[in-house]
């Protein structure tokens, strides 16, 4: 099966990969009939609502309007801020099965024309006792976009997550740079130049730190507008 979508990963948690995910949804719900959301697999500190386990999930069906069954979306959520395998080891739950997400992931490829897909944590957050996000994404060949931040430390971040996808054939679309001070040093200013010298992958936006937004239309087309996609 032919995929049809991109999938954002971050080079770390809480860089604003649902932000940028939800921002490029709302964008593309415009132009796409049928356009579709994952994030196959969160975590959290408890159920969000009864219809969403996952505060990030509610964010991304909310950008685009999209009513679908939740395990379709989010085949695998628990309630405990951590990576899927410890999660299931401390809860005692049974690991995560891929092939159940990807069973998930067909079926949103089947019936929707786009999917953007939204990862969990960095390329090797541990998804069970042998498999990472890397190896999901390698089952459904998917191109991605990185999310990262102009933070000291993130360009080595930033390298080492460009340097692991091309290892392993993932294709990349591009980087994003968010929350960028609206006062930057001059470290994280250059931040974005020095990403695109040494990754030699174009950097398609830097967003603006936003203090306490809200997942709303006008924060969606802020950040959509400032990303090259």
């Amino acid at each position: 099966m032919v995929s049809k979508g991109i999938f954002i990963i971050g080079t770390d948690t809480d860089v604003g990969k649902t932000l940028v995910t939800a921002s490029l949804g709302w964008k593309l719900s415009k132009r796409v009939n049928r356009l579709g959301v994952m994030k196959p697999f969160a975590t959290g500190i408890k159920p969000y609502s009864k219809k969403y386990s996952s505060k990030d999930v509610a964010i991304l069906c909310k950008s685009i309007g999209l009513n679908e069954d939740e395990k379709n979306v989010n085949p695998y959520y628990f309630p405990i801020p951590c990576s899927p395998y410890m999660a299931t080891d401390l809860l005692g739950l049974s690991q995560v099965d891929l092939n159940y997400a990807l069973e998930k992931y067909e079926y949103m490829n089947k019936n929707y024309d786009y999917l953007l897909i939204e990862g969990i944590g960095g390329l090797l957050v541990p998804l069970n006792n042998s498999s990472s996000l890397l190896d999901f994404i390698k089952m459904i060949n998917m191109e991605v976009i990185i999310v990262t931040t102009p933070k000291v430390g993130t360009v080595n971040h930033t390298m080492l997550t460009v340097k692991l996808c091309l290892a392993n054939g993932i294709s990349i679309r591009g980087i994003v740079v968010n929350k960028m001070p609206t006062r930057p040093t001059i470290i994280e200013l250059n931040t974005p130049h020095f990403i695109e010298k040494l990754t030699n992958i174009q950097v398609i936006g830097t967003v603006p730190f936003i203090k306490s937004f809200k997942y709303s239309t006008h924060t969606f087309k802020m950040v959509s507008d400032v990303i090259n996609f």
